[in-house]
């Protein structure tokens, strides 16, 4: 049963391996419900964030709650968590179904319920066809279709995905984002992934970390935006502007820089004879805004 408590609650936690810092210092906090994306390049600490969470790695210093408990505690519940890693741990020689019949058999559901469940959840997921057919046999796509449907299938308060769409072919990639759409309702799921398009269609909100830091919080849509940059269309083209006549980029807006009142702004253009058609904020996409949190874009 979800509380009103944060899905996990990361307070200066630090984690090392040897001498290397996983995790510096990391303060973030992930919400109850929704999808909830980390991101980072490879080496940046989302794996080890995961792994602080499901209770496999110890930090060095900080704390960690998850929905109010310590996950490392030996009263944790994990069955609350479910976590499909690179490595889906499917049995190749058993069929699809009964794959998910034996990971339900795990949490104590009779067979008969689990393969009830099991046939919902791949219908869910748009790969019925395959219930019958050998881990074995699946091509990539339909096998981590097969484990996405593994993941979902239990009642849990987390989803933990780590990069569910790999390797993935780019047809094979929409499905799998799809499937994750149509399955994460009602809980929190969490996305770890370097794939900053497939961020912005499937997460409420997202954090951007690097060297075991956060850099970033938000919506992709309000770290996408630029403060005090404007995009202005006008049925002449150009833009007169505090005594200035701008003239518009080839996509037919004129950038202003002015980090004032936007409606003020938009009422001194039109008192300026300027017969406005479009004026609305200007964005980047998040891909942009992890460039240049980064540094890989200098």
């Amino acid at each position: 049963m979800l509380s009103d408590l944060p899905g996990a609650h990361f307070a200066d936690v630090s984690v090392k391996y040897g001498e290397v810092i996983a995790l510096d210092g990391l303060d973030l906090e992930i919400p109850a419900r929704g999808v909830f994306g980390l991101l980072g390049r490879n080496g940046a600490g989302k794996t080890t964030a995961i792994r602080t969470i499901v209770g496999l790695v110890r930090p060095f210093s900080g704390e960690l709650k998850v929905f109010g408990a310590d996950p490392a505690a030996s009263s944790w519940n994990r069955d609350r968590i479910s976590v499909l890693f690179a490595e889906d741990g499917l049995i190749p020689s058993l069929t699809v179904l009964e794959n998910l019949s034996v990971w339900a058999g795990f949490r104590g559901m009779p067979r008969s319920e689990a393969d009830e469940m099991g046939r919902g959840i791949l219908q869910s997921t748009g790969i019925p066809d395959i219930s019958d057919v050998q881990v074995k046999e699946l091509s990539t796509g339909n096998r981590r279709l097969a484990a996405l449907a593994r993941t979902f299938l239990l009642p849990s308060d987390m989803v933990i995905l780590d990069e569910p769409t790999a390797s993935l072919d780019p047809v094979r990639a929409s499905e799998v984002r799809k499937a994750i759409d149509a399955l994460s309702e009602s809980r929190l799921v969490l996305l770890s992934t370097h794939n900053l398009p497939e961020a912005e269609e499937l997460c409420d909100s997202v954090a951007i970390i690097d060297s075991g830091r956060v850099l970033l919080t938000g919506s992709p849509g309000k770290l996408a935006e630029a403060p005090g940059k404007l995009l202005v269309r006008t049925e002449g083209g150009t833009v007169a502007y505090r005594g200035a006549v701008l003239e518009p980029g080839g996509d037919g807006y004129v950038l202003l820089d002015d980090d004032g009142e936007p409606a003020l702004i938009l009422r001194e253009l039109i008192e300026s004879g300027n017969r406005v058609t479009e004026f609305r904020p200007f964005r980047r996409d998040l891909a942009s805004v992890f460039l240049e949190l980064t540094g890989e874009g200098k």
